[in-house]
């Protein structure tokens, strides 16, 4: 039998003691704890880098868009623009004067850049809401203009969007459009001989500002490009243009009515020139459109510099046209044209018979264009005309 005493001293010794194998446990936990915690602090910081990936790939997605839509929207402005206007105007721009060609690069890669307004690297980090930093110094060739009067600035054209946190409007993208001329032949890229130029339009738009090796990206750019060529099939100086074999007014009509129209060419040759289509018989359009004027009360109504006033400026005219004018003596031509051509590009389509008087209420003439803003207008049907007309461009 033990004393009291050793029994203490006993049970205390025994339960001071570690279980056998305890010191490795908890090491062993401490090393699972702190693989724990480097997998989930890998995983956040995977799910943070994904997640900032995933906004700037729908950012720069949107960019893109916003980019090409304003290189479209440059492409479209400069097409509505062009017309009426001289082709040597928009290569040497506002200031009218004409460079050395010799500054004209002489490589191909030179070639293709001096189209941009402004460069690649430029548009990669410019500031689309004030540019003009970036573009400040620039020759103006190119610049699309009007005589000297600039209609699409250095600075290019912003496109603009509610604000979504505030009054007023925010700038979501910008285009810039230079006109260039074409390898015409004639050596001069600062002048046009064939009535050909190419239009480059570069569309910017803001995306998160990045910096890569010191080069700073904080925009998307697209670039679209299009030729345009100046049709002459049309450029005949006559108000009124009349064709066939033979001309005849339409059906119970006469071909001109009263003495009160007036029809002047001007300082050219007719006020009415005939385009024969068969010049082979002996039918003349030029004698049956004169043979339906009063020589009394309607040859003074038609005048030119072919004649007296009294004389009825009529004359044939087929014998002039030359190039994209001898189109008009192709029938397969003038059938795309009127049917599919005008159809299509028309500013104004008006089906059936028509009457209109530029001093009437009921049937007033419409919009018929100027000499700044030449129309294209397609009447499929009769059309006749009364009263105080006026107008510019193409009737069909």
């Amino acid at each position: 039998m033990l004393p009291l005493t050793n029994l203490r001293y006993l049970v205390s010794d025994t339960s001071s003691e570690n279980p056998p194998g305890s010191s490795h446990q908890e090491g062993l936990a401490l090393l699972i704890a702190v693989i724990a915690l480097s997998v989930f602090s890998l995983l956040g910081l995977y799910v943070s880098l994904n997640a900032t990936t995933e906004v700037r790939i729908s950012e720069n997605y949107e960019s893109r868009q916003q980019a090409r839509l304003a290189a479209r929207a440059g492409l479209n402005h400069a097409r509505e623009l062009i017309r009426g206007l001289e082709l040597n105007d928009l290569l040497r721009g506002p200031d009218g004067l004409k460079p050395d060609p010799s500054t004209y690069p002489s490589t191909l890669s030179g070639q293709y850049a001096f189209r941009n307004w402004v460069g690649r690297s430029t548009a990669r980090s410019l500031n689309i809401l004030d540019p003009a930093s970036a573009v400040s110094g620039l020759p103006d060739d190119g610049l699309f203009n009007s005589g000297g009067t600039i209609l699409i600035p250095a600075t290019g054209v912003a496109l603009t969007a509610p604000n979504p946190y505030g009054t007023g409007t925010v700038t979501t993208a910008r285009y810039f459009v230079k006109v260039t001329d074409n390898d015409d032949g004639d050596g001069d890229r600062f002048t046009d001989s064939d009535g050909i130029v190419i239009v480059r339009s570069t569309g910017v738009a803001q995306t998160i500002r990045e910096t890569a090796a010191g080069v700073v990206r904080a925009n998307s750019v697209a670039v679209y490009e299009a030729r345009f060529k100046r049709s002459q099939t049309f450029g005949i100086h006559a108000p009124i243009i009349l064709e066939g074999d033979p001309v005849v007014p339409a059906k119970s009509t006469n071909m001109f009515g009263g003495n009160s129209f007036s029809i002047d060419g001007g300082a050219y040759p007719y006020g009415i020139g005939t385009i024969d289509t068969n010049t082979s018989n002996t039918s003349y359009p030029d004698a049956q459109v004169k043979a339906n004027l009063d020589p009394k009360n309607q040859y003074d109504h038609v005048t030119g510099s072919c004649c007296a006033s009294t004389g009825g400026a009529v004359g044939d005219i087929t014998g002039t046209l030359t190039g994209d004018q001898l189109l008009l003596l192709d029938p397969a031509y003038l059938w795309n044209f009127i049917y599919n051509v005008i159809p299509k590009f028309a500013d104004s389509v008006f089906q059936g018979d028509q009457q209109w008087s530029g001093n009437s209420q009921t049937n007033p003439q419409p919009y018929l264009g100027t000499l700044q803003d030449p129309r294209l207008t397609y009447v499929n049907g009769d059309l006749a005309f009364g009263g105080n007309v006026s107008g510019a461009g193409v009737l069909v």
